[in-house]
């Protein structure tokens, strides 16, 4: 018959439990043994019990410094609830001293001040919506002289083979939410000669950002022009009726900020307001349109335009004095 082998593990487990046994028997025959095994035990106890006091001591200390620090923030500053009022993409414009010179036009969703020496408009404005983003026409290239103009505005022929496009202050696309509404964009007073390459280059990509920004903040103050610094007679002109020939070009939007994106959905009023502007050479232009920006308190410098007046002057005072672009990248 084969010997049986143990292995060490099964050696020890046998020598473990007879040790067991034996210290068991010790326990109960031996009083000596067991008042000093009792004895350890009780300092084995304390010693953890000591330990864990302290490590809840401990993490209650932390607690309670979590607990000071929050104590010790203050609480919100309640956000300004701010007015917008209906118009307030109208600029004003020194047509009180100069009425014939200042003609105020006003569509159906846009409005325009005309300047007859200048044969185009100093401004046109007008507020994006975010339901306003659909398209429910097709470009309608239907331009055409203004007849609503007193003093007459410029016309087609002032354009042709002069080498610059029809460029328009309000944007065609933004419009496309309502045919009519499109087609009084082709009006030859919303039209300025612009560069082609500034024109379909960062202009037209302006135009784009313009309707993102509509969508992401529920709607968008915008008004465009021509900066018109000089006297008529300084500037190149094109056509029959010298349609002057800007230098540079200006864009102004606003828009409101909500708590959340729902209170869009009531736009009479916001808890704060943003705005950005920028100033472009009529020609082609690199970079990004961001290289462009500038306070409006300058576009308001170089036009004589006074934007957003509606607004509370600290209000206004801040967004129009520096450049931001924290919300609008």
């Amino acid at each position: 018959m084969a010997k049986k082998h143990f292995s060490p593990l099964k050696v020890f487990l046998i020598l473990f439990v007879l040790f067991l046994i034996f210290v068991a028997v010790l326990y109960r025959v031996s009083p000596d043994f067991q008042k000093k095994a009792d004895s350890a035990s009780k300092n084995v106890q304390e010693k953890i019990e000591s330990v864990v006091s302290d490590v809840e001591s401990g993490v209650e200390s932390e607690k309670e410094k979590i607990a000071k620090k929050i104590q010790n923030v203050p609480s919100p500053v309640p956000k300004k609830l701010i007015l917008l009022p209906n118009g307030l993409e109208k600029p004003i414009c020194r047509g009180h001293s100069a009425e014939h010179d200042h003609e105020i036009r006003d569509f159906d969703h846009y409005s325009l001040c005309y300047r007859e020496s200048y044969e185009q408009a100093e401004w046109s404005a007008y507020c994006l919506e975010k339901e306003e983003l659909v398209k429910n026409a097709s470009r309608s290239n239907d331009f055409r002289a203004d007849s609503k103009i007193s003093t007459g505005s410029a016309s087609l022929a002032d354009y042709k083979k002069s080498g610059y496009d029809r460029g328009h202050l309000s944007p065609a696309a933004d419009f496309a939410f309502d045919e009519k509404a499109m087609s009084e964009t082709f009006y030859m007073s919303n039209m300025s000669p612009q560069a082609g390459s500034f024109n379909r280059g960062i202009w037209k990509d302006l135009e784009s950002q313009v309707r993102i920004w509509a969508g992401i903040f529920g709607r968008a103050y915008v008004i465009s022009g021509p900066v018109l610094e000089k006297p008529a007679e300084e500037y190149g002109s094109i056509g029959e009726n010298h349609v002057t020939v800007p230098e540079f070009y200006y864009k102004v939007i606003l828009a409101p900020l909500y708590e959340d994106e729902n209170d869009a959905s009531s736009p009479e009023d916001a808890y704060g307001v943003i705005a950005i502007a920028f100033i472009f050479p009529n020609d082609k232009c690199t970079g990004s349109i961001f290289d462009y920006a500038v306070p409006i308190d300058e576009v308001e410098r170089r036009t004589g335009l006074d934007f957003f007046s509606p607004l509370d002057d600290g209000t206004e005072n801040e967004i129009e004095s520096k450049v931001s672009t924290r919300h609008w990248r």
